[in-house]
C-alpha cells in the first residue's frame, strides 16, 4: 500500500462488528493502524445505527453474532450500498455459509484464528477498491465532506470544486487535524523553497475558507491555522 493511500485511509472510518471474544482485540488493534476511527459493536441494531450516522468506508464483520446471523446483516448493508468493501471473519467453515457469502461481493472471507497478514492484505484490497471507485470521502466538520479523488467538497449534497492548491492545503489540514500548523510550515509545504508574499498566502487561506464555510478553518494569532472537529 502506498504511503499516500495510507494517509487517505487514516481519514476514513471502519465498522468492526464482532463479539468481544479472545480474538477481537488483536483484529481491532490492526484496523486502528489503518483507519481514522474503528467503530466496534457486537449489536446488529447498533451496527445499523453506526452505519447511518458515520457512513463508514469499510465493514469488517464476524458473522458469528449472538443476536443475528451476520450474513443476514450483510444483506441489509448491501441493499444500502452495493460497493462498500466488506471483510468477513468467522470460525464457521460450513460450505453453505461460504456459498452465501460469495453472492455478497466480499473482499475476503477470513477464518479464525485470523492471520493478521491476510487481514492486512484484505485491507489493502479494500483500499484499492475504494480508490478505483473514486469514492474516498472524509468528514471535514459537521456535514462538510471532502472527496480525495475528485478534489471537491460536499456540503449538504452540493459539490464545490477546489483548485490544485486549495485541495493540497485542505489535505495538509486533514492530515494534521485538530492541531495548528505554523504559517511557515504551510508556506514550505505549499511553495517549497519559493518566496511567497503574505497577501498570496492569506488569499489562498481565504479562498479555501470561503468554500468550506465560516469558522471551518481556525486561526490562532502567532501560531497558525488548522481544522478542528469541534
Amino acid at each position: 500500500m502506498s504511503l499516500s493511500l495510507k494517509k487517505i485511509l487514516k481519514q476514513l472510518d471502519a465498522i468492526f462488528i464482532s463479539e468481544s471474544d479472545d480474538s477481537y482485540k488483536k483484529i481491532e488493534t490492526t484496523l486502528k493502524l489503518f483507519f481514522k476511527n474503528v467503530l466496534h459493536t457486537n449489536s446488529s441494531i447498533y451496527a445499523k445505527t453506526l452505519y447511518e450516522k458515520y457512513h463508514p468506508s469499510v465493514i469488517v464483520i464476524d458473522i458469528d453474532l449472538n443476536d443475528i446471523n451476520g450474513i443476514e446483516l450483510i444483506k441489509e448493508f448491501r441493499k444500502k450500498n452495493k460497493s462498500i468493501p466488506i471483510i468477513i471473519i468467522t470460525k464457521n467453515t460450513k460450505l453453505e455459509n461460504l456459498i452465501e457469502a460469495i453472492k455478497l461481493n466480499l473482499v475476503d472471507y477470513l477464518i479464525k484464528p485470523v492471520d493478521i497478514n491476510k487481514l492486512i492484505y484484505a485491507i489493502n484490497t479494500s483500499a484499492k477498491l475504494i480508490l478505483n471507485s473514486g469514492d474516498i470521502k472524509t468528514t471535514i466538520k459537521n456535514d462538510i465532506k471532502y472527496n480525495y479523488v475528485e478534489k471537491h467538497i460536499i456540503i449538504k449534497s452540493e459539490k464545490f470544486t477546489l483548485t490544485k492548491n486549495e485541495s493540497r492545503l485542505l489535505e495538509l489540514f486533514l492530515t494534521n487535524k485538530n492541531k495548528f500548523i505554523q504559517n511557515e510550515e504551510i508556506k514550505k509545504f505549499m511553495w517549497s523553497q519559493k518566496e511567497v508574499s503574505e497577501s498570496a498566502f492569506k488569499s489562498l487561506i481565504s479562498r479555501l475558507s470561503n468554500k468550506l464555510g465560516k469558522d471551518t478553518i481556525s486561526n490562532s494569532f502567532g501560531i497558525g491555522y488548522g481544522i478542528f472537529d469541534k
